[in-house]
């Protein structure tokens, strides 16, 4: 063997040894030692996502379902205000058993009532209230005042069916309980008969029913509007000297603003 051929071959040996030690990690120059010190991760596996960072919900989110939300349940504040219509009726004594005719002008109601809702459709309160109206004119008498009125206290339940995710709230219900019938008179009086004044009172059982609907401001203010027919059983008051003074109790036909706040 010739020298050239000797130095061709220890070179050749040398680049063989080096090419081995330069691809120690693989046959692809990313893997060389010179590059990394530890393999590259495999980016073909995508890394986990985490997850969405935990939310609070407020009241206004989801809003039109809060009627359906077990939340919904709890009590609330109820108010009313609105002309009240009397229906004409007729005395039954006055010292003497009696039948004139009676009639009243234009009144009003006022009730307020705290209560608790069990569901989206049914709740029970306690009202009380008052209503009342000047009488207008009985046949064959005379007066410079004469004025009826109630104070009611009642126990409702209330059944309401929510629409338009709660929006609007049709609603119907009915009470009972017992009333404070007062009347208030001066110089009422009848030809051949004695005169009465002064303010008497007398317990009477009560009842009423009610419709109407409500419409959301918010998630815990309602407005609208209904009709109530309202009634007592027929009072009778006892004047000075032991004077019997009663009428067949009228019917009472009120028309009421009402609002509702849900605690």
């Amino acid at each position: 063997m010739t020298k050239t051929s000797l130095s061709a071959a220890a070179a050749l040996f040398i680049v063989t040894l080096t090419v081995k030690a330069d691809y120690s990690y693989g046959q692809n120059e990313y893997y060389r030692p010179d590059y990394y010190s530890t393999p590259p991760p495999t980016y073909y596996s995508p890394a986990p996502i985490p997850p969405p960072p935990p939310t609070t919900q407020s009241e206004n989110d989801n809003e039109g379902y809060i009627w359906y939300s077990p939340d919904f349940a709890g009590p609330y504040f109820r108010a009313e205000v609105g002309p009240s219509l009397f229906s004409d009726t007729h005395l039954m004594h006055f010292g003497v058993p009696a039948n004139d005719h009676v009639r009243f002008k234009p009144g009003f109601a006022v009730n307020a009532a705290g209560g608790f809702q069990f569901n989206p459709n049914v709740s029970v309160d306690f009202e009380v209230g008052l209503n009342g109206a000047e009488v207008d004119h009985i046949n064959f008498f005379t007066y410079d005042r004469a004025n009826y009125y109630n104070l009611p206290f009642m126990a409702n339940i209330m059944g309401t069916l929510p629409l338009d995710n709660g929006h609007i709230v049709p609603y119907i219900g009915g009470g009972v309980g017992a009333a404070a019938a007062i009347f208030d008179a001066q110089n009422l009086t009848t030809p051949a008969n004695p005169t009465i004044s002064g303010t008497e009172s007398t317990a009477v059982f009560a009842a009423q029913f009610f419709v109407g609907a409500r419409f959301r401001i918010n998630p815990r203010m309602w407005l609208g509007g209904g009709y109530q027919y309202f009634t007592t059983s027929d009072p009778t008051w006892n004047y000075p000297g032991d004077f019997k003074f009663g009428f067949k109790a009228p019917g009472e036909h009120q028309f009421l603003f009402t609002f509702l706040w849900k605690f």
